[in-house]
């Protein structure tokens, strides 16, 4: 794909903008060459790009930086003196004491695709430093990529190559060859050209010693390369591969297995390496299935993976877990511009037996309606396939069943909650395909071994209006004519009435008094989580950072995967006290630090409360317990007086049941489980719960 196809906008923030998703990857995805001068580069970059920096390598990319050396004043001072002997000897030993922290500081597997970029040539880094009539720092910022047709497009603004410079305000403008701004593209690239071939008269470039240069080379630690070796690369003494020690996937040295998880394994692995591991959030259901994969590679040397999320931030975090293993996988998802010429080289290589292990991971979307399985059924490679499905209840789906690979031998399915709800042919079929339960570890087991937090739970009832009550009324009904039979499986109509409905006790105004009432201004918050509606969601943010003034931010898909991780380590901190969020808890984004959860959403699907209550009850340190406050909504005191005397009272009592029954289950494993429910007494007891 041509540069000129990818549509970059002329100017970009990272305010606005996400600079990695939007802007480098796809660059460095569809160039040869990127020319950068900059002031600061961290390996924090390279982690963030390194799908893109991956497809960069597989072109045949060249990646040429300037950066200053990070000294200290003195030795500035020193080298302001012109010794040239003196200058290289001062920059040798900072480079060495940059390359010791880095190692410290970087995690291990950046560190390893860094070395092995560098040994490979792909990588080459100089040094700069200002002389004659400038005596400060090397500040330069532009960027020049160049694609294979000779395109190019070129940047510059105040972004440095640096994990701040993902969460700083930055901004960056855009150039390129072909329109009215090609003269800057030309100019830039002049400049680059003159301050590597050392020509700037005011900015010394200096080469990185060999020396210096084989000690990077050494941080590989005799690991796998990272990416798929490129053709071009020629092995000579820096990058042969008859150096390394171990060219399969390996569980991480650090990584010990609990009991359970071997025993998951060990299932699994009876079971002729199919079935289901039902396991409570929380409980390390991807750690379990990556050493369990290890396991069968041991017996099947030949190997394609295929792991299967339902929503692609699940599926970065396992490209993230996988790289921990020496998996270095492709990630389908969104444009297949992005992933499909891999795909197809990794087919034909592990067809020509030049690779024996190869991973993909993909979201079901793209499983669906991509070419990825074209791609494997035209090579033929199903029969040596792996299918790893994360929530696999999402695979229970007609459409999806139907796309599962027959041929398959080997297959594994994820969940802490694999039967679907409502779904009792799509469950079946879904046990069919991948096989029975294997092994079940529930929240009762990870609380009870102290795998996650213990918790206390209150639920509160507050009464809805009579409009929100009389709409749930309506709807209730409509429900009932529509699936006169719970045990049936819900039509498409019976399901969107069934959500409205939902909806209506989520988002009740009744909530929202709650919190303004029941919330103190300016509490001493911290680790706090508000789970809300919809349509209150806006309005409880409102209440809770402007009346309150409590420092608060949303957590919500909005924001990107950079951005929650910079929001998680601000929430652990106390820096953030609280965030509102709506719908993450559901889709596979955990919060450890949270302490303190207020539910002014619910849901009476078991899959989703169980996954909820799960999220929030990962360990974190310092963390001894958590706290749930669940506002439940109930009906208006006036249809409570008249209890039985009241026409709908059978209605609204088939649907509070499940949401009883949901509350009852939180109720079943807190550490006050005694005493949670005496508020609710009064109206269990209207509704003939307690009896059942």
């Amino acid at each position: 794909m041509s540069l000129r196809d990818l549509g970059i906008p002329i100017a970009l923030t990272t305010s606005k903008d996400d600079l990695v998703e939007n802007f480098f990857i796809p660059l460095l995805s569809n160039s040869i060459y990127y020319d950068r001068g900059v002031g600061f580069f961290s390996s924090s970059w390279l982690r963030e790009t390194f799908t893109g920096m991956q497809e960069f390598a597989i072109n045949g990319g060249k990646a040429r930086w300037i950066t200053s050396p990070i000294l200290a004043k003195a030795d500035w001072d020193a080298i302001q003196l012109g010794d040239k002997a003196k200058n290289v000897e001062i920059l040798k030993i900072a480079i060495i004491n940059q390359i010791n922290r880095f190692a410290e500081k970087t995690n291990e597997n950046t560190l390893i695709t860094l070395a092995w970029m560098i040994a490979d040539g792909i990588i080459e880094f100089k040094l700069a430093k200002p002389r004659n009539k400038l005596s400060s720092e090397f500040h330069a910022k532009i960027g020049i990529f160049t694609d294979d047709k000779g395109n190019s497009i070129s940047f510059d603004g105040s972004y440095n190559d640096s994990e701040n410079g993902l969460h700083n305000y930055e901004s960056i403008k855009v150039f390129q060859s072909w329109d009215h701004t090609s003269e800057y593209v030309t100019l830039e690239k002049q400049l680059f050209k003159d301050l590597w071939n050392n020509d700037d008269p005011n900015i010394e470039v200096f080469d990185i010693p060999s020396a210096i240069k084989n000690e990077i080379i050494q941080l590989r630690k005799n690991s796998k390369r990272p990416y798929i070796k490129p053709k071009w690369i020629i092995s000579d003494q820096l990058n042969n591969d008859s150096e390394l020690i171990n060219d399969f996937p390996i569980k991480p040295a650090e990584i010990e297995l609990r009991p359970y998880q071997l025993e998951a394994i060990d299932n699994w692995k009876g079971n002729d390496y199919k079935g289901i591991l039902e396991m409570a959030t929380g409980t390390g259901k991807t750690i379990t299935a990556l050493v369990a994969t290890t396991k069968l590679i041991e017996n099947s040397p030949r190997l394609i993976i295929i792991i299967l999320c339902p929503y692609i931030h699940l599926a970065q975090q396992w490209m993230e877990e996988t790289l921990k293993f020496h998996f270095f996988p492709i990630l389908v998802a969104e444009s297949e511009k992005k992933w499909i010429e891999s795909v197809y080289m990794l087919a034909r290589d592990f067809q020509a037996k030049q690779v024996n292990i190869g991973m993909i991971i993909s979201t079901n979307t793209s499983f669906l309606k991509s070419k990825l399985q074209e791609i494997l059924s035209e090579y033929g490679l199903w029969d040596k396939t792996l299918i790893i499905a994360d929530e696999v209840h999402h695979c229970g789906t007609e459409e999806m069943l139907k796309k599962m690979p027959k041929e398959a031998p080997y297959r594994l399915g994820l969940s802490a909650t694999p039967i679907r709800s409502y779904d009792e042919e799509g469950s079946d079929n879904l046990l069919n395909y991948f096989g029975d339960i294997v092994f079940k570890y529930g929240l009762s087991d990870a609380i009870s071994s102290g795998y996650l937090t213990r918790y206390f739970y209150n639920p509160i009832p507050v009464h809805m209006k009579e409009n929100e009550f009389n709409e749930y009324i309506s709807l209730s009904k409509k429900l009932n004519r529509l699936h006169p039979n719970p045990n049936n499986t819900l039509s498409d109509l019976a399901l969107m009435i069934a959500v409205k409905r939902a909806r209506v006790l989520n988002n009740s105004i009744t909530k929202i008094e709650w919190i303004n009432e029941n919330i103190l201004h300016e509490a001493k918050f911290a680790h706090t989580l508000f789970y809300v509606g919809d349509k209150i969601f806006d309005e409880v943010l409102r209440i809770i950072g402007f009346n309150k003034r409590i420092i608060v931010h949303e957590f919500t898909h909005r924001q990107s995967r950079i951005e929650r991780v910079d929001l998680l380590k601000k929430f652990s901190q106390g820096i953030i006290q609280a965030f509102i969020s709506m719908k993450c808890l559901d889709e596979g984004v955990d919060v450890p630090p949270t302490r303190l959860a207020y539910f002014l959403a619910s849901s009476s699907v078991s899959r989703e409360f169980v996954q909820r209550r799960g999220r929030i009850l990962r360990n974190f340190p310092g963390k001894q317990t958590a706290e749930i406050i669940d506002l439940i909504s109930v009906p208006p005191e006036d249809f409570l007086i008249k209890g039985k005397n009241s026409p709908d009272y059978e209605i609204v009592r088939s649907a509070l049941r499940r949401e009883y029954n949901r509350i009852t289950e939180f109720a079943s494993l807190a550490e006050n489980r005694h005493q949670s429910l005496n508020k609710f007494v009064k109206i269990a007891d209207r509704f003939g719960f307690l009896d059942i």
